[in-house]
């Protein structure tokens, strides 16, 4: 199974657009997480357009014009609401004979500030998503706002006891792994698309799995 989460940065324009084609064409993926983005009808200069046979779930943010989408190829969607968080987490059980022996569910998440700051309300947002975790397999991803995968001693970014504390929840209480700190063991976190010209800045999107074999993340 191949996940990508992406976050389409104000859902593109005329100048930057095509996000859903160059994704779905060059990575060839089973999902798509993406966040600040549009249903590829209403994206300026999109001619991808998802089959009756895959899935597509979307919810807007409000005034903003975008929102958070979730595609899933040769599959199907219930859809799970998560109070309080339309338009940040879109997600349900994936309905498919070939991904996954057990239930699926999947959310895309794109973490808002909200008033209680980043890591307090992704912990809400967990705290919403505590019923779900021994019902299926099991993955979330997006752009979390925060560092999603464990800093070293000595890293140039600093790593709060926060981010700390919400890595050890989603470890511990919902067995779930970075899909990205899985794949490159060792390695330093990589700078997301979005802080490329600048020297340092923290990761902010990955996905996480629980007990799903045979992803790519």
């Amino acid at each position: 199974m191949r996940i990508v989460t992406y976050n389409f940065l104000r859902a593109g324009s005329l100048k930057r657009c095509g996000h859903w084609s160059r994704v779905i064409r060059r990575l060839s993926p089973d999902l798509v997480l993406a966040q600040e983005c549009r249903p590829p009808e209403d994206s300026p200069g999109e001619r991808f357009r998802h089959s009756r046979h895959d899935a597509f779930a979307w919810q807007s943010t409000g005034a903003r014009g975008w929102g958070t989408g979730l595609f899933a190829r040769s599959a199907s969607l219930i859809p799970i609401a998560i109070p309080e968080y339309d338009g940040w987490v879109v997600g349900g059980e994936i309905q498919s004979s070939s991904w996954a022996p057990r239930r699926f569910i999947v959310f895309s998440i794109h973490g808002p500030a909200g008033e209680l700051g980043y890591i307090r309300t992704m912990h809400h947002i967990l705290d919403r998503l505590t019923r779900l975790r021994d019902r299926a397999d099991l993955v979330l991803g997006g752009d979390f706002n925060i560092a999603v995968g464990y800093r070293k001693p000595g890293d140039p970014i600093k790593f709060l006891r926060g981010e700390r504390d919400l890595l050890d929840r989603l470890t511990n209480e919902f067995d779930l792994v970075s899909c990205w700190q899985a794949a490159h063991p060792g390695r330093p976190l990589a700078q997301t698309l979005r802080w490329m010209g600048i020297l340092a800045r923290p990761t902010i999107a990955t996905a996480f799995l629980c007990r799903v074999h045979g992803c790519r993340g």
